[in-house]
């Protein structure tokens, strides 16, 4: 079952190409973000929460495969599906030896499209991907287990109680358990409880 909230990044030289594919995909649900550049999409990535990049394989300033070595510098672990109008088997077997997820000839199958998706979420390695714990800098083994447990809570739907005196950091942990979790994409609401009238 694919992952409907997922974001997704394009990547595509060609604008229309790009616009319609963005179309399709945000029509089924998916949050879609687009870039018609290798440089454009290493922007995207530093300033969005992006689940899977979508890249064409032959653009200009940089192509499919040197944004995928890029990609994997800065954000090692994130899926990358390449799609081109000219592909090879040797060019597929390539990609994939080097960890493409996926390799996909234009005109893009719109059912091999979304199998190649669903399976590149399923297969995200979120041990990988710390972004949900970049508001905490530590290095104390008491915290880096705590982590640990906020890691193994978030994937959870318990209830979860955090004490500590004020000023200690319960709400930056709060944020960084919902960001670990699969409703990350969802709102965050803090409430002052002592604020409340009885």
């Amino acid at each position: 079952m694919i992952k409907k909230s997922a974001n997704l990044l394009l990547v595509d030289d060609d604008p229309g190409l790009l616009k319609l594919l963005g179309m399709r995909l945000g029509s089924e649900g998916f949050s879609v973000s687009t870039a018609e550049s290798g440089p454009e999409a290493l922007r995207t990535l530093q300033n969005e929460r992006i689940d899977l990049v979508i890249s064409d394989l032959r653009m200009d300033e940089m192509n499919g495969l040197a944004l995928f070595a890029e990609v994997q510098k800065s954000h090692p672990g994130m899926p990358v599906i390449i799609l081109t109008a000219h592909g090879s088997i040797p060019e597929a077997v390539s990609a994939t030896q080097q960890g493409v997820f996926s390799f996909l000839t234009k005109p893009v199958d719109r059912d091999a499209l979304y199998s190649a998706i669903d399976q590149a979420l399923a297969h995200r390695a979120p041990a990988s991907d710390d972004a949900w714990r970049e508001s905490i800098v530590t290095r104390s083994p008491v915290m880096l287990r705590l982590l640990d447990q906020a890691r193994m809570v978030a994937q959870s739907d318990v209830s979860v109680l955090i004490n500590g005196q004020s000023g200690t950091g319960k709400e930056i942990l709060a944020q960084a358990i919902h960001a670990a979790s699969p409703r990350a994409g969802k709102a965050f609401i803090a409430i002052n409880c002592g604020a409340l009238p009885e």
